[in-house]
């Protein structure tokens, strides 16, 4: 696993950044972790989507795209808690066509210097996100509904059968125990198998 590059997708609560740095430490790689608190337009975009969606996207862009060009690379594994992938899967779901038009003129600028050998997706059930989102105790993410994690899910789905080329693993992460070292090592075994 010399210098695999593995990204963590999925819907919200479904895991990606417990799971990223849990991997990460395992096997002493790099950790990439999305700057989710330090966008300072996503509360405002909670209230307020319409109004609030380009430059809240936007602000995410860049900094994936600092972070994915920049971070790690060239320097063994890394483990990212998300892929660039997610910017434009977010931005399908989020921005009214006029913003999207003008996201994507953005966005083509902006090269990523790697790809991720490996896309792990996880998900769970609506309940389970849905808990685990309010365990979190963001006000913003209150407003987050079932309906909203389907077209979640939708988009990525969309995204992954127009990749057919991408190495993808699905890992349903509803009944998965953090506490059992026995369903650690089955979940990195899984991952790590599907990167040779």
């Amino acid at each position: 696993m010399r210098d695999q590059y593995i990204g963590f997708e999925g819907p919200i609560g479904a895991g990606k950044t417990t799971l990223s740095r849990l991997l990460a430490s395992h096997i002493e790689a790099c950790l990439i972790l999305e700057d989710v608190d330090g966008n300072e337009f996503l509360p405002d975009f909670y209230q307020d989507r319409e109004r609030w969606g380009l430059p809240m996207q936007l602000w995410f862009l860049t900094a994936r795209h600092q972070q994915l060009s920049a971070e790690c690379f060239g320097e063994g594994p890394i483990v990212a808690d998300y892929t660039f992938a997610k910017d434009r899967i977010f931005a399908e779901i989020l921005l009214g066509q006029r913003d999207l038009r003008l996201y994507d003129r953005i966005a083509s600028g902006l090269r990523i210097l790697r790809q991720s050998d490996l896309v792990v997706y996880l998900d769970a059930d609506d309940a389970v996100l849905l808990e685990r989102i309010a365990g979190r105790g963001r006000p913003y993410e209150a407003s987050i509904t079932s309906s909203y994690l389907d077209s979640v899910r939708d988009a990525y789905e969309r995204y992954l059968d127009s990749c057919a080329e991408l190495k993808v693993l699905r890992i349903n992460t509803t009944d998965l125990d953090l506490s059992s070292q026995a369903d650690l090592n089955e979940l990195y075994a899984s991952i790590l198998v599907r990167c040779d």
